[in-house]
């Protein structure tokens, strides 16, 4: 049926943004009978709930930008009101970062194996991560202090490739991690073009933390903005592990940041050669102890491998706090 109130809604979108209507759009206004309209306050399409027969049926509109607030602003509180999600936790997740899912099923594999149909363990791989999810399985479940327990002897069993208990981001833990030491960071970035310093400003707050970066492709910008010195260029190259360096540290002292990386390869499809190919990257880190550079080879298209450079970018420098940094600088101010 049409919804006179979802037409409305439609119109007034498309009036807000000054843009014309075609009639197809009032699609969107029709509604099965008895549901009640999730408003869209990011699109025109509107979502629907149904219930019947003790079942739910829940529409909502593709996109993310316009899925996403509406599940978690309105689909999981009704959800929860409606008794249909419980409070207790389903499942421990493992987030990892540099083994891949086979890798790391054949190394948790022994500490499963004992529990048999007692545990359920599901792997999902996405953005650089793999996550490892453990539950309480089909007979006789797991109690969830077992499940932490297990947790805890499958972080110690990966070791460096784990990242985090839970869902949080690289960046989120890094910002968090320097946000602790009082400390600041920028980046320097030359083929990832921004989104480097992307993934850190959409973490809410990394105002706190993160001052701003440089976005330099050409060989001019990296030496007029972040002061790298024109003979690196000349004598190494753009794509190389000295002017990855120079742009780390000409990012510190330009953003005054006690914390920087820097970023700079060959994304293609052209411009690799016999010894940088096409997915060379540097990486470069400043810190307050001293300076670093790193080769990475990536295979895959442009896209892919400007994506690979920014989580290895993260991945590097999350390691480095982790295992390095607060033992380094406690050590410095005790000197």
């Amino acid at each position: 049926m049409h919804d006179p109130a979802v037409e409305k809604a439609i119109r007034d979108r498309f009036a807000q943004f000054e843009r014309p209507m075609t009639d197809n759009n009032l699609r969107q206004a029709k509604v099965m009978e008895g549901a009640d309209v999730i408003p869209n306050s990011f699109g025109t399409a509107p979502g629907l709930w149904l219930g019947k027969d003790g079942k739910r049926l829940i529409m909502l509109p593709g996109p993310p930008m316009e899925l996403y607030p509406m599940f978690e602003n309105q689909i999981l509180p009704r959800m929860r009101e409606e008794g249909l999600i419980g409070e207790k936790q389903s499942f421990l997740q493992l987030r990892t970062c540099g083994a891949g899912e086979s890798s790391l099923e054949t190394k948790l594999r022994p500490l499963f194996d004992p529990f048999g149909k007692r545990l359920s363990v599901a792997y999902c791989a996405h953005e650089g991560l793999v996550d490892v999810r453990l539950g309480g399985g089909p007979d006789n479940p797991l109690e969830w202090a077992e499940i932490e327990d297990l947790g805890e002897r499958c972080k110690d069993e990966i070791g460096d490739d784990f990242v985090t208990f839970g869902n949080e981001s690289m960046a989120f833990l890094i910002l968090s991690h320097l946000r602790s030491l009082g400390k600041h960071l920028t980046v320097a970035e030359s083929c990832t073009g921004g989104m480097l310093s992307s993934a850190f400003v959409q973490i809410p707050g990394a105002s706190k933390v993160f001052v701003g970066g440089a976005t330099c492709y050409t060989n001019e910008a990296k030496v007029q903005i972040l002061d790298v010195p024109d003979v690196i260029i000349q004598q190494h190259g753009a794509v190389s592990a000295e002017c990855a360096a120079a742009m780390a540290t000409g990012a510190a002292e330009k953003f005054s940041a006690g914390y920087a990386l820097s970023v700079t390869g060959v994304a293609g499809p052209g411009g690799g050669t016999c010894h940088k190919p096409v997915g060379t990257v540097y990486l470069g880190y400043h810190s307050p102890v001293g300076v670093w550079s790193r080769r990475i080879v990536y295979p895959g298209n442009r896209q892919a491998i400007q994506e690979r450079a920014v989580y290895a970018a993260l991945d590097w420098m999350r390691r480095k706090l982790k295992r390095y940094e607060v033992e380094d600088i406690l050590e410095s101010m005790a000197r």
